[in-house]
């Protein structure tokens, strides 16, 4: 049997006891890599994708960072909102982040050291060995 990936954006959450994962500020070819990542795959169980792109809803980012088992924010492609709240997010752990300003990496690396160079690292390590 397989499983059901549930697609979450503000305003909406779905709260039930499902392994969720967290994509802030995902580029269009990255969504395109998670899309063709998650086909490969044979997962027997279902996974809540949550998404944030950028929308003013603070508190729904809040949550959704706070419920997610996994999350993952592209520090290259932040809004004001986001770009306000990554050191906090960054720093509450289970964060994996990606960029390519290596001054920004430096400094994030003193909270986080959980930064990847490409999306497909993140979804390995969250997800990589889910039907084992």
């Amino acid at each position: 049997m397989s499983g059901k990936i549930i697609l979450i954006t503000p305003p909406d959450i779905y709260e039930n006891d499902t392994k969720s994962v967290l994509f802030v500020h995902i580029n269009d070819q990255d969504q395109e890599t998670v899309s063709r990542w998650i086909a490969d795959k044979q997962f027997d169980h279902d996974i809540n994708f949550y998404l944030y792109n950028g929308e003013s809803d603070v508190p729904w980012i809040l949550w959704a960072s706070a419920s997610c088992q996994h999350k993952y924010i592209d520090l290259d492609q932040v809004n004001e909102i986001s770009q306000a709240l990554s050191g906090y997010l960054l720093g509450k752990g289970q964060f994996t982040y990606k960029t390519t300003n290596e001054n920004l990496a430096a400094v994030y690396s003193h909270i986080n050291n959980n930064r990847v160079t490409e999306i497909e690292q993140f979804l390995e390590r969250a997800l990589g060995d889910q039907n084992n």
